[in-house]
Formats: structure tokens, sequence, C-alpha cells
């Protein structure tokens, strides 16, 4: 059975090998990339919508709830059957092939829809969107997990605006056409079909315009039992700070965004007595705000991800969905607030993305991505649980259903916070201490680069300390505190602020600093204004001792001029 198997991945490798690889010498993949994923999102869009519509058309407008219902959950289940395989495949073989693989996939798909869509199957129609949607599937780590080997590192943020804004854009020009092409052809599916083929094939020549990428060679095998696999993928994830809570971050995004798109309908008929066509549209507003806030956060990103604003965009999201919940009855307020909630979205969602393709192991970042688009769709699902269990079990009204998802917003946002803190603290210090200060953010790369630096803070405030938080990345608080006295609530919550014990000696001390050394962070040890006495009163003993340290010892000192508030670093 070994033998068989490795005769069949052997076969399999060779098939890949023999694909060719590109006419382009790789100036400009990205281009060709967000071209063919565009192509494939408004390929998706337009097939799901029209079939929809044509099943309707066949089986009468009285079942129009179910067919929705059942498309929906059609398009769903790949996602979460086949995303952990997929990343699989695209840690083992080249992701560019993959991508060229999955693109003549859909041309097939698209070829067989023009006959289901002529003979009206309703089983071929099913069948096909969900092969359309394992494709998609397929081709999500893929797609994602080639951007770092396409783009430098202090790029990859842009890159991911750029792509989550097309695809959005996508999603909008695809909802539109579908509603258009029925239209304009007086419902002949079967053209429109002919449509859907012309789009694959144009998306399968710009698949050949992205550079090769080497394969990983990922020994990693696929799994029937995917759940304990994505289980497994996402407790390695926690080996790296911060990466699990960006994709459970990612995934939240897709379940408001889910929400938010079945709940507009209802809404728009309850709330603003519109027909279900015109809530359909008020959703693209949302869409639309969704891809320019993705291009915002690629554009104020650059070269730092930062992870801090996705934390102050699900502030804004809550506020949002609070206001829309309360002045639901007026349309052009509700638009503000749908765009708003998608601009904030699209904010919310890049660093994640971001965070998730750049730190994810190289030979495992197909499978991290796998398990964070299985995640995402399983918020689509829950998505769709939680509307029925709002509308139908508890009898809320759409706009009051909003208002619970604000709630929701909030929590996991309050959660996101405190979780990234050592990455939100720093962001909101840099975008609102230091511009109240006037603080001029000293040279820190001699810090940076040392890797052995521990800081003291003397006789410092919390203001202070705030300030280099900001001007320092991964700067981690150490604050001396009585044994006997309980830890301040902020200390106890905060990632990046660590207590020490006040009555420790000076050995003590420095291993404690040399500990969070070793873990990749910046030790400042906070002698605050009130420190305990017995830290306070052994100041300069304490300096004394830990300059004969191994490690650099460098003493902050922030002093007040005419142009704002500067910091000194000096060896004590």
């Amino acid at each position: 059975m070994s033998l068989f198997r490795s005769q069949k991945q052997s076969g399999l490798k060779k098939a890949m090998n023999k694909i060719p690889f590109v006419f382009h010498n790789g100036k400009g993949s990205l281009g060709y990339l967000n071209a063919t994923q565009f192509l494939g999102v408004i390929n998706d869009n337009v097939f799901k919508f029209v079939m929809a519509f044509l099943l309707i058309d066949a089986l009468g407008a009285d079942r129009a709830s179910e067919i929705l219902s059942a498309t929906g959950a059609v398009y769903v289940i790949p996602f979460l059957l086949f995303s952990s395989s997929a990343g699989i495949l695209a840690d083992r073989f080249s992701k560019q092939k993959l991508l060229i693989v999955m693109k003549s996939a859909e041309i097939l798909v698209m070829i067989l829809a023009v006959f289901a869509f002529a003979y009206k199957s309703v089983w071929g129609c099913y069948t096909l969107l969900f092969c359309l949607s394992t494709h998609s599937a397929m081709f999500g780590p893929s797609k994602y997990g080639i951007i770092p080997e396409l783009v430098p590192a202090d790029k990859v943020s842009r890159a991911n605006g750029l792509i989550t804004s097309f695809t959005y854009l996508a999603i909008i020009i695809g909802t539109f056409l579908a509603s258009f092409l029925t239209e304009v052809t007086d419902r002949h599916f079967t053209l429109i079909a002919g449509f859907c083929l012309l789009v694959a094939v144009s998306g399968f020549a710009a698949a050949f315009g992205i550079k090769e990428t080497p394969a990983q060679d990922s020994k990693k095998k696929m799994n029937f039992l995917f759940v304990r696999e994505i289980f497994h993928t996402l407790v390695d994830c926690r080996k790296q700070r911060h990466l699990l809570p960006s994709i459970f971050g990612s995934a939240y995004f897709l379940f408001i965004g889910a929400f938010t798109q079945l709940n507009i309908i209802p809404f728009a008929i309850e709330s603003l007595h519109l027909s279900e066509v015109a809530g359909g549209y008020l959703f693209l507003s949302t869409a639309l705000g969704i891809a320019l806030g993705s291009f915002l956060a690629g554009k104020v990103s650059r070269k730092r991800i930062e992870l801090g604003i996705s934390c102050v965009a699900g502030i804004g999201i809550t506020l949002f969905f609070f206001l829309l919940s309360i002045f639901s009855s007026s349309l052009i307020f509700d638009i503000i607030c749908l765009v708003s909630i998608g601009i904030l979205g699209g904010i919310f969602i890049v660093p994640f993305d971001t965070f998730i393709q750049l730190y994810s192991e190289n030979e495992k970042r197909g499978q991290t991505i796998g398990a964070a688009n299985f995640l995402s769709f399983a918020g689509v699902l829950i998505a769709s649980i939680a509307l029925f269990v709002f509308n139908q079990i508890f009898d809320l009204t759409s706009a009051a259903s909003f208002g619970v998802i604000g709630f929701l917003t909030l929590c996991v946002t309050i959660v996101l916070t405190v979780r990234l803190s050592d990455l939100s603290v720093p962001f909101f210090s840099r975008k609102v201490l230091h511009p109240l200060y006037r603080f001029k953010r000293p040279p820190v790369d001699p810090i940076e680069s040392s890797g052995n630096t521990i800081l003291v803070l003397e006789k410092g405030r919390w203001r202070d300390a705030l300030l280099l938080i900001g001007a320092i990345p991964n700067l981690h608080l150490l604050i001396p505190v009585k044994e006997n006295k309980k830890h301040p609530w902020y200390i106890r919550i905060f990632y990046s602020f660590h207590c020490v014990p006040a009555e420790s000696n000076f050995n003590q001390l420095l291993d404690t600093a040399k500990t969070h050394l070793k873990q990749g962070v910046v030790p400042c040890l906070f002698l605050e204004e009130h420190c305990p006495k017995e830290i306070c009163q052994n100041v300069h003993p304490l300096l004394e001792f830990f300059k004969r340290s191994s490690a650099k010892i460098l003493v902050a000192q922030f002093q007040k001029t005419s142009h704002g508030l500067t910091v000194h670093f000096k060896k004590p």
C-alpha cells in the first residue's frame, strides 16, 4: 500500500511538472494574480445568482426562499470540506501551477453549465455549483499563499489591500451582471452560461502571467478526518505569537459580512419598506465600502502590519451597527452606515490576512490559510444559523438583529484588543499620544537590532511609559508590585504588561528581564514616581548591578522642550 501511495504521489508530481510555467518574466505577477482571482470571483457570483434565477423560473417563485437557502448551503459546504486539503496541496506543489490547474477545472465546469442551463437540470445546476465552489475552495490557499512569494515582505500589506479590494469589486460587478444579463438576454440562461465560459477562459489565460514559484515539498498527507487536521494546524499556530488571534479575527469578519448580506433584505422590507431586489442592491453599498476600506488599509499599513488598526476599526463597526439598529427608517442614513461598516470592515480584515500570510511557516502556509478559510466559512454557516435564531426563535426585528451583532462585535473587539495589546497599545500611542504631546520619536534601530537591550524608566509616569511603547516595537513593561498587594486590573489583562515582585533581589530582576529578552521583546523596568519603597530606595545600586551584566542597560529620561516631549537613552 505504501509503495502504491508513493508511486501515485510521484505520478501526480510528474504531471504537475509537465504544466508549462509562464510566458511572463515575473514583472507584474501580482497584477496577473489579481486579474485571475478577479475574474474567478465575478464568475462565482454571476453563476450562483443566475442559477438561482433559472431555478426560480423553472420551479416557481413560491419556492424562492427554499432555492436561495439551498444555493447558499451548497456553495459553503465545499469550503468546509476541502479547505484543509487545499492547504496541504498548496504546501506540496508549486502554487502557480495549482492556480493553472484550478482555472482549467473552472473551464470544464462552465462547459458543462452550458448544457445544464439549456436543459434546466435542477440536479445538474446544484452539482455544478458544488464543483465551482470546490474550485474556489481549492483556489484560496494558493491564491493567498503565493502573495509573499511574489512581492517583498514590506509590500504584502499593500498587495493584500489590492487583492481584497478587487475581490469585493468583483462581487459588486458579478452581482450586478447576474441581474443585468438576465434582463438584457430576456432570461436566455444558456447564453449567460456561455458568457461565464468566456470569463473562465480569460482567467485561465491570466494565470499564465504569474511567475513560476517553487514547490515547498511538504510531506504532509491529506487526511479525510479534516476537522482533526484543522485542529492540529490551529494548535501549531499557537507557537507563533498573535497568529491564532489573527485567524479568528479574519473568520469573524466573514461572519459579520455574511450576516449583513443575509439580514439586509428583510431589513429593507421591514424597516425601509423596499422590495427584496432593492434590498439586494443595498448590500452593494457595503461591498463597495469593503473594497474602498481594503485599499485604504493597504495604503495606511505600508511597511508595517498594523493589527492595532483592526482593533480601532472593530470599535467603529460596533458604533455603526448600533446606529443602523437605532435609526433604521432613514434610507440615506442607513446607506451611510452600511458604506461605513464596509470601509471599516476592509480596514479590519487586511492586517489580519497579511499577518497570517507573513507569519505562517513557509512549509505550512497553505495549511494555515486552509484552516483560516475553514473557520471563515464556518462563520458564514453560523451567520445563517444566527439569522434564523434571532428572527424565528427570539422573534427579533432585522434592525434589532443588527444591534445584537453590534454588541457581539464590541465583545470580540475588546478581546482582540487585549490579546493583541503589545500591538494595539503602540498603535494608539503612535496615532493619538505622540501627536498630542508632540513627541519626537527617537532613533531606536540600535535597540531593536541589538536584541540584548534592557531599558529602565526611572521615576516615570504612565504617560512616559505609553509614549515609549509607541516608539519602540515589542516593548514590554516590567512593573514592580508588592507581593501582598492585589495586582492592578490593567496589568492583569494586557499582554505586554508584566508584574515583578517588589521584594525581588537584583539577581531575580535581572533574570526576569533576560527571560523576556530571549522571547524577542525589549523589557523595560518601569519604576514609577510612586513605586514601592523596596525598589525606590535601591534604584542606584540596582543600576550599578545591572551595569555589570552582559546585557546592554539604558536609562530612558524624558525632557520637556518648547517643541514638545523628547526622550534620551543613556547608560547608567
